[in-house]
């Protein structure tokens, strides 16, 4: 993508005369998280200000999407929010944020995927900036070819005391590829709206997966018990050839001297493991005067070639939504993400996966300690999103 700065002279004379540029003090106001590269974004900003006269102020908020809410059901908050992408449904539903209309030179470059993760109700709600998911992290000094499934890892050989794979399992978004791998899935879309009325948690296929995974306990592969905590702790001192985690645990292993690859989750029965697909998007407050101007600052200086460079020069939003851009890094690390990221599911934005993940947490907890047997634990939290 190398979209070039388009604000015709027109929109130049309404922009510089509407008395909407006073809003925050005349300032186009940004909220992002600590790990997403603020400065940088108040660098790309001093540009911006030195061509439009509009300072720029970024702002570091936590937590972020609790405050976000807040303030914008009040009509305040930033003009520019950045968070992931599953918030996105309820904040539309909630009138909250507006919807955007980036243009084909736009579009174009955006991995399809992170596109439809911005999508709700037939609207775009949000930029697509950085993609995320769930992969297998392995350390090159037990693995020269991570197993391609599930069914490979009780065999492999490795020395004495390391652990083949650990990942903390009783969490959803790290377990769930393997209920998707054979059929399972949160909710679908139909007609561009996700039905949060139908659940597939306990289909055969969901059941199938969660069944792989408790024989992976029953028989030694993991130890109950085993949290992110755990893995990660493991996965620096060296005691465990594999975990499932995302690209935020990347800087980690390296300033611990770990020498990891980046590959696919391994298959279930022969099955790709879809992973959720999460996107870092960046959206409008609803209630901002600045619409216009938020949007030109995010088309024409953030979200080009150049200022995703800039943005991303020190890694801070991992693999880019920018085809393009994204190929520009030349990082091998990066390049697997994306490949495991072409293959992810976008992660449901619908309010009813609130239900969804509370009901799926303590049924995976109870198929990995022993509690249920998969399909009863399944069956439960079927019951329990579908609330009856």
């Amino acid at each position: 993508m190398t979209k070039t700065k388009t604000l015709g002279a027109v929109a130049l004379l309404m922009l510089s005369a509407a008395p909407a540029l006073a809003f925050e003090d005349g300032k186009l106001l940004i909220w992002t998280g600590d790990n997403r590269g603020p400065d940088a974004l108040r660098e790309i900003g001093k540009t911006f200000e030195e061509e439009f006269g509009v300072p720029v102020e970024v702002a570091v908020v936590e937590p972020l999407p609790e405050k976000f809410q807040q303030a914008a059901a009040t009509g305040d908050g930033p003009d520019i929010v950045m968070h992931a992408h599953d918030r996105l449904g309820e904040w539309a539903t909630g009138g909250i944020i507006a919807p955007v209309t980036p243009g084909a030179d736009f579009t174009d470059g955006i991995l399809p995927a992170a596109m439809e993760a911005v999508t709700f109700d037939g609207s775009t709600w949000g930029y697509p900036v950085a993609v995320e998911a769930a992969h297998l992290i392995y350390n090159k000094e037990f693995v020269d070819t991570p197993p391609a499934d599930f069914s490979e890892i009780a065999a492999m050989e490795l020395p004495e005391g390391v652990a083949p794979i650990l990942w903390d399992y009783n969490n959803t978004y790290f377990t769930f590829p393997m209920l998707a791998a054979n059929g399972g899935f949160a909710f679908q879309k139909v007609g561009g709206s996700y039905d949060g009325a139908t659940s597939g948690v306990n289909t055969e296929g969901a059941v199938e997966g969660a069944e792989v995974l408790a024989s992976l306990i029953e028989d030694g592969v993991m130890p109950k018990g085993v949290d992110y905590g755990v893995m990660e702790g493991a996965m620096n001192n060296g005691e465990v050839a594999m975990v499932i985690n995302g690209p935020w645990a990347w800087a980690n292993l390296a300033s611990s001297g770990i020498d990891f690859g980046v590959a696919p989750l391994p298959k279930v029965d022969g099955e790709l493991a879809p992973p959720f697909l999460g996107v870092q998007a960046l959206a409008l407050n609803a209630a901002s005067p600045n619409l216009d101007l938020a949007q030109e600052f995010i088309e024409s200086y953030l979200l080009t070639d150049e200022g995703l460079a800039t943005w991303n020069g020190t890694g801070a939003l991992g693999a880019l939504a920018d085809q393009s851009a994204a190929e520009a890094q030349d990082d091998e690390k990066v390049s697997a993400m994306l490949d495991v990221a072409k293959d992810g599911i976008p992660m449901p934005s619908n309010p009813e996966m609130g239900a969804f993940w509370a009901a799926m947490q303590p049924a995976l907890t109870n198929i990995t300690n022993g509690a249920q047997e998969p399909q009863a634990a399944l069956d439960d939290a079927a019951a329990r999103i579908k609330g009856e």
